[in-house]
């Protein structure tokens, strides 16, 4: 199975950074097998304090992928940008998950969060979807999103990757603005995703790829904590926190892709030009 991860593709033009996102998905375009579904780690958009604005950028994007991944479906994360930043209630949100709803499965959602806390399964491989910026837990992931997780996980024997646009560990540039804005509460959820044996956390918010390893009892003593923001937002390779980091900020657009065999997890950071930045596997046991 394959599938591709791009993630902060918002710009200029209608919310977007067109010029960027379409040479990515040219790229993508070229991979042999071709990806079966996209997952997007949110700000795709710029979004506006008008509902009607945000879905209009939300059709510009669904268009541009359209005309190169015609039919596949996608997997969206909700991130800051869709919500209109720091959200007062829920608005932005439902009409995000409005846009998606046709794309969006019914099975296995969270009540209360408008369709975007979520999983799906595919083969053998179960994608989770959280909501860092629902209104009210801004830079958090609640008990409530915890709980469900949990729930979903137990007995769950499939491969599992998490998806969240806020990083649990970023690495500069918001630094102290993403799920470590609240230790306590970020450290209840490294607790839970070690309890559930996930397996790879992909994140955006950052405008970079980075690579770096998560204290984790599981998976030979780590998780991977990958940002993968760099379709199209002004790229940044500010560089703080090192603890566990692997691979530091590289400030290049790219997007990801993602092998999953019977015996690995492949991920693969590339740019639009088809240049490799970095690519490692782990093994499934």
């Amino acid at each position: 199975m394959r599938f591709i991860v791009f993630g902060d593709s918002k710009g200029k033009e209608n919310g977007i950074n067109k010029k960027v996102l379409n040479l990515i998905m040219k790229e993508t375009c070229k991979l042999n097998p071709k990806p079966e579904f996209i997952v997007m780690c949110g700000d795709t958009v710029a979004g506006s304090p008008k509902e009607e604005v945000l879905k209009s950028q939300l059709t510009d994007l669904k268009n541009i992928i359209e005309k190169y991944h015609h039919g596949k479906q996608l997997i969206p994360v909700v991130g800051n940008h869709e919500v209109n930043i720091t959200p007062e209630d829920d608005k932005f949100e439902k009409a995000f998950s409005q846009f998606y709803d046709n794309l969006i499965p019914n099975k296995f959602t969270l009540d209360n969060y408008n369709k975007t806390v979520y999983s799906i399964d595919f083969e053998d491989t179960r994608l989770i979807v959280l909501n860092s910026f629902h209104y009210g837990e801004i830079h958090k992931i609640s008990q409530a999103q915890l709980n469900w997780l949990e729930k979903i996980s137990y007995g769950c024997y499939k491969n599992k990757l998490l998806f969240v646009h806020s990083p649990a560990f970023p690495t500069g540039a918001h630094l102290g603005h993403c799920l470590d804005l609240y230790p306590d509460d970020r450290d209840k959820f490294l607790n839970v995703i070690e309890k559930c044996n996930i397996d790879i956390i992909f994140c955006g918010h950052e405008h970079n790829y980075s690579r770096r390893k998560i204290n984790n009892s599981y998976k030979d003593g780590y998780i991977y904590q990958i940002i993968t923001g760099g379709a199209g937002e002004k790229l940044r390779d500010k560089f703080k926190s090192k603890s566990g980091v692997i691979v530091p900020p590289i400030a290049v657009y790219h997007f990801l892709v993602i092998d999953v065999d019977k015996e690995y997890i492949k991920v693969s950071a590339i740019t639009p030009k088809g240049k490799k930045i970095d690519e490692f596997k782990i093994e499934i046991n």
